[in-house]
Parts: structure tokens; C-alpha cells; sequence
């Protein structure tokens, strides 16, 4: 009697052929045989039995058909293509952004394609990293420090960030980054200006946003908030006085210690996620809507430390932070500034003046900025408005005409009004200057009028008029010398600001080029690749005996600190009447 269960050495390699089949999908063993088998059929003028076909290889009979027509087969899964192959030169593209992270770049795909179109980040990350797109960067280990509920919130301060619109217009931003260290709920708010004002109201905003304030605010190393020159470096008075109606206490990071503040410090991520919207947005107004779209989203997302939401975590931190002082304390802070209107019926606006009604002349008002335009307010009603622009001054046709009044006849008041201010916007046109970076280098007069086009042209100028003639020569040969190499013209001579500022433009060449190598500026590099090669090897000697300097007084910092440490730990063991060896760096009040 035939064993049923004993399988056939015939069909058992059949069933093998067929899950080739199904696992390589293309020119099997299997389909090879029937290619064959077709082809004898073929050379003996012989029509294929498509259903024996079918049963022989235990396939459809309608594949057997279309294999003798000349099907092929499926093609390989291993080139199987991905649906961000579309996206492939855009993706490049934001990636080529300085300082931009694969991150930064997912969520802006996201927001603009939504995320059925996109997919996972770990999917994005895996073809980027496929494509070789971006090359991988090394990351330096920190240890963490956390807090308690309410305990602590980190403020980071970034100052002249950089990003075009879609037109190539430059704006030059900062942004002030509050998180809560226990939730890492966060708060960021954007400015044009980088005043203590603008601080203070952007902490103010951060506690209502939060619905209360925390027991201590730890800053970095910022001038707004912290005199650095002093030893050891201590808070201004102005920020102690807006701790002391708040309520909260002020601590200062120690020197090179970032890793103190490693939430905020992460979390400023932020700030190269928002670098691929480079030329993704019009006007000031979107840029700050986008701003906010990135906090919602990292309040939202989940967080690798916490492995949960900061939204979810804040839910518990809220309760315990402190409330919030009187309404009048906070309405002093947040209470708009005030322009007081001259006698040619003008307001200055950063570098330019705009017009009002002349019966306000010696009234003071008040300015709101939307979609790029300038709102003037007195006594709290809209007054005017006027595009922002960078005309030094800007007449209403309405406003000039009643200046005229009583100066010149009636009949004569509408030829004069327009040639006047036909021939004032021909002088403010005849004024505007486009030196070059070449040209600059050619005399004093062509240098101070290249520094003259720049957003901080007239404060380099200023500090520039006060400089001894020797001190002169020397900046200027200084400029001239490195001009050549700059990349980026905004971020250079804000470089030469802080120079003058910290009296060092007698060493520029050298000053350009350690903060480009050290990162000491917060901004993009100045220099053009060709530019930081020449310097750095004039540079080389000069380089490495500044690193060893800094490496020297390093060491006696960090010598004076735990001297200091060890006395402080000695001093509360001796009070307390028990020796406590172990108090951690972080609970020194210092």
C-alpha cells in the first residue's frame, strides 16, 4: 500500500523552485527551465499547452502565456526604489546649509509635504545616510545633571543669526531659548534687538507661557545678564532687580562648562532645525510664526532623555513653580517703547525715520512691527503706518503737505510738495553706496565707505571717529589684510564690532581667525575656505601658542575652583557640626 505521507523527490524540488521563485522573483532556476521548454516548443513549430504548463510548474497558466511573449520577470527588490527619490535634490540641497541637522530637515519635509509623503525620521535618516547625503558628524559625551519639578529653567541667548528670505533678503536675528529643565517644556522668542529689554521681555513672556516662574534661572555666559569681566563674573543689577521682583534666583554657568546647561544647550538644535527655512519664508512675521511651529513641535515630540513628551511632563511641573508677581510688575516690564516725535515730524525706526501726523510733533508714540510694516500708535489708536524699508527717511505725501502749510502758497503748496520730495528721494538714491570687497582694499575712503554699507557700518564708524591716527592705520592695514578672504560680509563686520569693542582691532587678521578656529562667535563662519587656509597657515604659530594659553589658564581656573570648592565643602561641614566630603559641583553657590 502506497505511504501517502512520503513526499516525492520530484515534487519536493518543484515546491523548492517555486519559493525561489517567490523570495528572488526575477530569472530563477525554475523560469530559466521554462524559458527553455518554451524555446524547444518554439524551434519545433510546436504550440505551448498553457494549462499542462501551468500544472508542471504550478504556476498561473496566464504567467506560463505571458513568459512565452516575453515576460522577464519581476525585477529585483534590491533596487527597489524609495518615494523620497523625488525629494532626493531638495533634501541635498537643505542639508548643504551650514550647521543644518538631518532632524532640522525632516521636520521642515514634514511641514511642508506632510508625513504620508515622507515617512519616519528613522526611514529619512536610513536614506540619507543610503544616498550619502550628509557625512556623519562626531559627537563629544557630556554628563547630565537634572533637577527637580519647578527647581530650575536654563536661558540661552543667541545672538545675529543669519537667514534669507526667498527674495535673498538678510535678516539678522535673535533668539532667546527658555526651558524647563525637569519637563524640558520650553519657551523661545525671537527679536530684531538685543537690549536687557529684549531679554527681560522674553523671560517675562517664558512665565506666562509656563503659568508661573521657577526657583532659579541658570544662564550662559551672556553680556545682557552677566558682567564676564569681573572676578569671579557676577549678575548686573538690572537682571538681580527683575530676580528680585520675580522671585527667582540667578545662576551663572561656570567658564567652558556648557555641559551645566545641557538641556538648553541640545535643545538649541532648535536653531539649525530652523536653518532649513532658508529661503522658505517672506517677511519678519513668518519667520516668527515658524519659530513658533518649532517650539510647539519639540513640546510635543518625544523627548530621548525623558522618553516622554515635554507637554506630558510639564502637566506635573506646572504645579510647582512659583506664581507670578502683580499685574503692574509685569505690565512695567512688557509696556512698549516709547518714540518721541521730532520737530520735522519724524520717528526713528532702527537706521531710518518715518513720518507722522505733524500735530504730534513733540508727542511721545508707540510702534508695533507686522508683515513688514511699521504701525504708529498714540494713545493707543493707530496714528499711521509704513512699509519698513531701509530709506533713511520716509515723508507721507499728507504729513510733509501739512509741515507746508502756512510756508508756501496754496496754489503753489502741490508742485512744491512733489518736487520736494522727488528730489529728496533722488539725493537718498544718490546716497546709497556699493563698494565692493576688492575696491575696499584700494584706499582708507573706499574702506570706511564698504563698512559704511553693512547693518553695523555706522557703529563700527562711530567707534572708528574716536581711534588715535596710528590706531587707524593699523585697523585699517589690519581690514585690508583679511578683506580678501571673507565669505560673509554681516557676520565679518560684526566681527569687527565686538573687535573694537574689546579694543582689539589692532590684532583684526589675527581676532577674525580665532574666532573662526576657537568658535567664539555664535555666528557662521567669516572666512571663505581659500581665506581660512591662507590664515590659518599664517597664522599657525600665533594659533597653537594662543591654544596653549588657553589650555594654561584652563588649568588655573579649574585650580582656584576646587580650592574654592574644598573651602566651601570644609565651611559647611565645620557649621554643621558633621564633615561633609561629598557635596556635588552642581549645589556650589558659585
Amino acid at each position: 500500500m502506497e505511504n501517502k505521507n512520503v513526499v516525492n523527490p520530484t515534487s519536493l524540488f518543484s515546491i523548492f523552485e517555486y519559493v525561489v521563485t517567490l523570495h528572488l522573483g526575477g530569472a530563477t532556476h525554475m523560469n530559466k527551465n521554462l524559458k527553455g521548454e518554451l524555446a524547444v516548443m518554439d524551434g519545433l513549430n510546436i504550440k505551448p499547452n498553457y494549462a499542462a504548463l501551468a500544472r508542471e510548474y504550478g504556476m498561473d497558466w496566464r504567467t506560463i502565456k505571458k513568459y512565452h511573449e516575453g515576460y522577464k520577470g519581476k525585477p529585483s527588490t534590491r533596487n527597489k526604489s524609495s518615494k523620497l527619490d523625488e525629494y532626493k535634490q531638495e533634501i541635498a540641497d537643505k542639508l548643504s546649509i551650514h550647521r543644518v541637522t538631518v532632524y532640522g530637515v525632516y521636520k521642515f519635509m514634514v511641514k511642508k509635504y506632510g508625513i504620508s509623503r515622507i515617512g519616519t525620521y528613522s526611514n529619512f535618516n536610513k536614506y540619507i545616510t543610503k544616498k550619502k547625503l550628509k557625512a556623519g558628524q562626531k559627537k563629544q559625551g557630556h554628563p547630565r545633571f537634572e533637577k527637580e519639578p519647578g527647581e530650575q529653567a536654563q536661558v540661552d541667548w543667541k545672538e545675529d543669526i543669519s537667514i534669507a528670505n526667498k527674495y535673498g533678503e538678510i535678516y539678522v536675528v535673535n533668539i532667546l531659548h527658555v526651558v524647563l529643565k525637569f519637563s524640558r517644556f520650553s519657551h523661545i522668542e525671537l527679536s530684531i534687538h538685543k537690549r536687557f529689554d529684549d531679554v527681560a521681555r522674553g523671560l517675562i513672556n517664558a512665565f506666562r507661557h509656563f503659568g508661573g516662574v521657577p526657583e532659579e534661572l541658570l544662564f550662559d555666559n551672556m553680556t545682557t545678564v552677566a558682567n564676564i569681566n569681573a572676578k569671579p563674573k557676577k549678575p548686573t543689577e538690572a537682571v538681580n532687580r527683575l530676580a528680585g521682583e520675580f522671585g527667582f534666583k540667578v545662576r551663572l554657568c561656570r567658564t567652558r562648562a556648557a555641559q551645566t546647561k545641557g538641556s538648553v544647550e541640545a535643545r538649541n538644535k532648535m536653531i539649525d532645525w530652523l536653518r532649513a527655512y532658508e529661503g522658505e519664508f517672506e517677511t519678519l512675521d513668518d519667520l516668527t510664526s515658524i519659530v513658533e511651529s518649532i517650539n510647539q513641535d519639540m513640546n510635543i515630540d518625544i523627548n530621548q532623555e525623558t522618553q516622554m513628551s515635554p507637554a506630558a511632563l510639564f502637566y506635573k511641573e506646572k504645579e510647582y513653580l512659583q506664581p507670578l508677581p502683580a499685574k503692574d510688575v509685569v505690565d512695567t516690564y512688557l509696556q512698549p517703547n516709547k518714540y518721541k516725535v521730532s520737530e520735522e515730524s519724524l520717528i526713528r525706526y532702527g537706521d531710518s525715520k518715518y513720518s507722522v501726523d505733524p500735530k504730534l510733533i513733540g508727542e511721545e508714540v508707540t510702534v508695533d512691527i507686522l508683515d513688514n510694516k511699521l504701525y504708529i500708535y498714540y494713545n493707543g489708536k493707530l496714528s499711521t503706518m509704513h512699509p519698513l524699508n531701509k530709506k533713511p527717511i520716509n515723508y507721507n505725501d499728507n504729513h510733509y503737505r501739512k509741515l507746508m502749510e502756512g510756508k508756501v502758497k496754496e496754489t503753489d503748496m502741490e508742485t512744491i510738495v512733489t518736487n520736494n520730495l522727488e528730489m529728496m528721494d533722488r539725493l537718498l538714491e544718490s546716497r546709497k553706496l556699493d563698494v565692493s570687497e576688492t575696491a575696499a582694499t584700494k584706499s582708507a575712503e573706499a574702506l570706511i565707505a564698504y563698512i559704511n554699507q553693512s547693518e553695523y557700518g555706522k557703529w563700527v564708524i562711530g567707534n572708528f571717529a574716536h581711534l588715535s591716527a596710528s590706531d587707524r592705520i593699523i585697523f585699517i592695514k589690519g581690514m585690508n589684510e583679511v578683506l580678501p578672504y571673507i565669505g560673509n560680509r554681516e557676520n565679518f563686520i560684526s566681527h569687527i564690532k565686538y573687535s573694537m569693542k574689546d579694543n582689539l582691532c589692532k590684532t583684526l587678521a589675527f581676532d577674525c581667525l580665532v574666532n573662526d578656529l576657537m568658535a567664539f562667535s555664535e555666528s557662521d563662519c567669516i572666512l571663505s575656505d581659500d581665506g581660512f587656509n591662507t590664515l590659518k597657515e599664517k597664522y599657525n604659530a600665533e594659533l597653537d601658542e594662543f591654544i596653549d594659553e588657553m589650555g594654561r589658564q584652563y588649568e588655573l581656573e579649574k585650580e582656584e575652583d576646587e580650592k574654592r570648592a574644598a573651602e566651601y565643602k570644609e565651611t559647611v561641614s565645620s557649621d554643621a557640626g558633621i564633615y561633609l566630603p561629598d557635596i556635588p559641583d552642581d549645589e556650589l553657590p558659585f
